[in-house]
Formats: C-alpha cells, sequence, structure tokens
C-alpha cells in the first residue's frame, strides 16, 4: 500500500482547491465542469474474467450512461435480450427479455466517476452513506506516484469501505469496497484507470477488480461515445427489448 503523507501539503492542488473535508471534496468535483459536464455516454465494454486456475473468460457488453444516475447494460450478443437497466438507486435485470429480479442498489462506480459532476452534493453523500462510507474520515495519501484524498479509511485500513481520489485532477482512482454474505467477507479493491479525454472531458476507460488480493475482473472500453442521443425509452423497464445496440 502506498505511504501514506505525514501532513497536508501546504499549497494548493493544480485544480486550485484545497479540500479539508469529504463534503468539500464532493462539493470541489461537482463544481470542476461548473455545470457543463457531459450528458449521455455510449461504449462496447470488453471484460475479462480472471479465474482461480489462470485462465481468462471474455466478454462483451454494450453500455448506455446518461447523468446522473441513469444506466444500461446490455450483455452481447444482443439477441439474448439480457442485462439490467439501474435509475436512480433502483436496478432492473433481465434474463431472456424477462425481468427476473428489481432491488435497491447504489453503483460506486456510476456515483463517483459521472453523477458526483452532476447530482446534488447531497445525493452524493447519501450515496456514500448508502455504501457505508465513512464521511468523518478524510487523509492525504499516494496513489500511483500521485496525491490523493482518502475518504472512509485511516492509515493502513484497506478494508473499510473508502473511495481514492486524485488529488490534482479531482477523479476517482480507486474505491474499496467490503460486502458480507453470511460469515464470509469479501474485499474488492477497484483501480479506475485509463482516463483519456473525450469530447473535452477526462473518461476512465479502464477499471481493474481484485478480490481478497487476486485479479478477478478487468472492464476495458472501446468506441466510446459522448453526448450521442439515445433512443426513446432507453432507460424505461417497459420497452427493454426494443431498444437497438448502435453499429
Amino acid at each position: 500500500m502506498p505511504a501514506p503523507a505525514t501532513k497536508p501539503p501546504a499549497s494548493r492542488s493544480a485544480s486550485g482547491i484545497r479540500a479539508t473535508s469529504s463534503s468539500g471534496l464532493i462539493k470541489a468535483m461537482h463544481d470542476r465542469y461548473d455545470g457543463k459536464y457531459l450528458k449521455t455516454m455510449s461504449f462496447l465494454q470488453n471484460n475479462t474474467a480472471y479465474t482461480t486456475t489462470g485462465q481468462e473468460q471474455k466478454s462483451q457488453w454494450y453500455e448506455h450512461i446518461e447523468i446522473p444516475g441513469k444506466l444500461r447494460i446490455a450483455f452481447l450478443p444482443a439477441s439474448q435480450k439480457s442485462g439490467l437497466v439501474q435509475v436512480n438507486d433502483r436496478v432492473a435485470s433481465f434474463d431472456n427479455g424477462i425481468r427476473v429480479d428489481f432491488r435497491p442498489s447504489v453503483n460506486p462506480l456510476l456515483l463517483l466517476t459521472a453523477d458526483v459532476y452532476v447530482a446534488p452534493v447531497a445525493t452524493i453523500m447519501r450515496g456514500l452513506d448508502t455504501l457505508h462510507v465513512d464521511d468523518s474520515i478524510m487523509r492525504d495519501d499516494s496513489w500511483d506516484g500521485q496525491p490523493v484524498y482518502v475518504v472512509g479509511a485511516k492509515a493502513g485500513d484497506t478494508t473499510s469501505n473508502q473511495l481514492w481520489v486524485d488529488r490534482d485532477q479531482l477523479r476517482l482512482v480507486r474505491f474499496i469496497q467490503s460486502q458480507k454474505a453470511g460469515e464470509r467477507t469479501t474485499v474488492s479493491d477497484i483501480h479506475v484507470q485509463g482516463y483519456k479525454e473525450i469530447g473535452g472531458f477526462d473518461v476512465p476507460t479502464e477499471f481493474l477488480m481484485i478480490r481478497n488480493g487476486r485479479p478477478i475482473w478487468r472492464e476495458e472500453y472501446a468506441d466510446v461515445r459522448i453526448n450521442a442521443d439515445f433512443p426513446a425509452g432507453t432507460f424505461n423497464q417497459a420497452t427493454w427489448n426494443d431498444i437497438p445496440i448502435p453499429k
């Protein structure tokens, strides 16, 4: 784990912001684009699942995002009619064109790589509370040689739910989440990577998930489209089977 900074640096970051609280950090991220953040994004997502025997299993999804709070994932091939639709904190899952599940859920990556730049600060803070991130804890640290803010965990704590935000660029670079199922606790360490400027916006294009110390999942974006118009009903459960995948 990167060594924590011994004290906050005296100077401001390159962004011109020096956050001193978690809500101040979220506000700084919100204000970074001053109401000019992207509205929609779609892309082909290439997935790699790493098995315990060292094999790689490939899959593809096609995703539509409307910010804030809307996500549609179609598992490819599209003929399967399987995937999910998320609107705010509710997710509907589909299998072979039939809704099989509908549940409350907060997607930390959607919340902290997209919604945070558009949604009210109070909405993001509520999301962090739902994700059990202790927003009373914030410290300075470093990640990949760059200074970061860490919210939710003290130095040396690698299991509490926490977010790591690049101090200069005000963008998420890491999210750690513990989840308990019965007597077992799993810790997912998600690295947010491959930021690229697309359409004038910083967009992460690669995510690596490490679970209990072992890489298990990688996502890589291709054909990213910014602010394209989506078909009517893209995020409507009733029209799940009617939304085409862009060519």
